[in-house]
């Protein structure tokens, strides 16, 4: 017989074990959810609530500072282009005033580039 023939039998068996097992072991579950709802006072109306909704916790701890989102901290972009005033430009985001009046004066953007070995600066 195909291995995968056989494979897919197994699989198929073994599904019917678990859905047995299942079946079997459903009332038990129930049962110790059930007392595990009533020692902490869970409703079954809080269950069926989104996670955001569900009830705030009472008591001493409740006030508890929770822990703040980490992020990544902002990188600037290195400068791209620099003026002849010393003004600098990352080629992102908008045209500044400085670039776009040179440009209107009949330069060009490759006018202004940084050489990549130079030092920059960011906006």
């Amino acid at each position: 017989m195909n291995e995968l023939v056989k494979l897919r039998q197994q699989i198929a068996e073994m599904e019917k074990q678990a859905a047995e097992l299942q079946k079997k072991n459903r009332p038990a579950v129930i049962a110790e959810l059930r007392e595990q709802m009533a020692a902490y006072g869970i409703t079954a109306e809080e269950l069926s609530r989104p996670a955001a909704k569900a009830a705030k916790p009472r008591g001493p701890l409740a006030k508890t500072a929770s822990p703040a989102k980490s992020k990544k901290p902002a990188v600037p972009s290195p400068s791209k282009y620099r003026g002849p005033q010393g003004q600098t430009w990352t080629g992102r985001g908008t045209v500044p005033k400085w670039l776009n009046e040179l440009l209107v004066d009949g330069k060009t953007r490759e006018d202004f580039l940084i050489s990549q070995n130079s030092p920059v600066s960011s906006d």
